[in-house]
């Protein structure tokens, strides 16, 4: 059996669900299983420590920087013509 990563139906309400994995855990069906209740769901702690990383600065790496600057850039034509030269 695959181990997904992405939360269960019963972690739809938790501010840790960023869609398709766990803020804090790899595997979070296997918080609900043996527990019951995942000790991170509506844990004060955790969220306190979530929206502190959540208002760091978000640094860039050379290729997310790179890959933005292409996208913006301007293209002077969408096309091609090759009989602009021929006359």
């Amino acid at each position: 059996m695959r181990r997904s990563g992405k939360p269960v139906r019963k972690c739809y309400t938790c501010l840790l669900n960023l869609d398709d994995h766990c803020w804090l855990f790899h595997y979070p069906r296997g918080q609900w299983h043996d527990l019951r209740r995942c000790p991170a769901f509506e844990n004060p702690d955790v969220y306190r420590s979530f929206t502190a990383w959540q208002k760091q600065p978000d640094v860039k790496t050379r290729r997310e920087l790179r890959r933005e600057f292409f996208r913006r850039r301007r293209r002077k034509h969408a096309h091609h013509d090759p009989l602009a030269g021929r006359r």
